[in-house]
């Protein structure tokens, strides 16, 4: 056997030895990654019912226990495919539900917690966006997501939004939120995205669910 057909015989060993073992850990770490996605998807929602805070940490390994013995999910008969949960056994009228919509750079994606008794936002979360870091990128800052606690949709405005996002330091009315100057855009987006969310929740939660 010919010194090149040796060199080509082990090149194209090796090069199948790699393929193989990149392919493994590539299957391993896509695991992991979804996993991890899950766990972290499960901590938000955890988050915003309460259950985990700051002062309460919770390992990663516990979070899939507690998300299990703590929630379920609500399915409605109208749309079976909507993410949204409550607590389990609590008797009372808090969800935690999906919502997703189109930012001013890319999808904004989130949870928003809400007491369908009073009709209020009792919490909310972005967990992806790709906005401005230092402007639009603030929507992630917990100052931020506070002003929308509390807030009411218990009704809607003449222009038929729950709320309107107006300029920073200027909103002083129950069906105003202040915005984030300079990310106008983002702003308007987010507003978008969370009127919607609210009204269709409402709207599906009106039906009744199936659990």
């Amino acid at each position: 056997m010919s010194e090149k057909i040796k060199t080509l015989l082990f090149t194209v060993a090796v090069t199948a030895l790699f393929t193989l073992l990149v392919s493994g850990i590539n299957a391993v770490l896509k695991d992991r990654i979804e996993l991890n996605r899950s766990v972290a998807r499960q901590r938000v929602i955890l988050g915003l019912f309460g259950l985990i805070a700051a002062d309460r940490p919770v390992a990663d390994s516990e979070v899939p226990v507690l998300f299990a013995e703590q929630t379920e999910p609500v399915k409605f008969a109208s749309d079976a495919a909507f993410e949204c949960y409550r607590r389990r056994n609590s008797g009372d009228e808090m969800f935690v539900f999906a919502f997703s919509g189109q930012g001013f750079w890319d999808n904004i994606i989130g949870f928003i917690a809400v007491d369908a008794k009073s009709l209020q936002i009792k919490g909310i979360e972005f967990t992806r966006h790709g906005e401005t870091p230092g402007l639009g990128g603030r929507i992630s800052e917990p100052e931020f997501k506070a002003r929308f606690k509390e807030r009411s949709f218990a009704t809607k405005r003449s222009d038929g939004l729950y709320f309107r996002m107006v300029a920073e330091g200027s909103a002083n009315r129950g069906d105003e939120i202040d915005g984030i100057t300079g990310a106008t855009g983002t702003s308007s987006a987010v507003e978008k995205i969370v009127n919607r969310s609210l009204a269709y929740f409402a709207s599906l939660n009106q039906g009744g669910n199936s659990n």
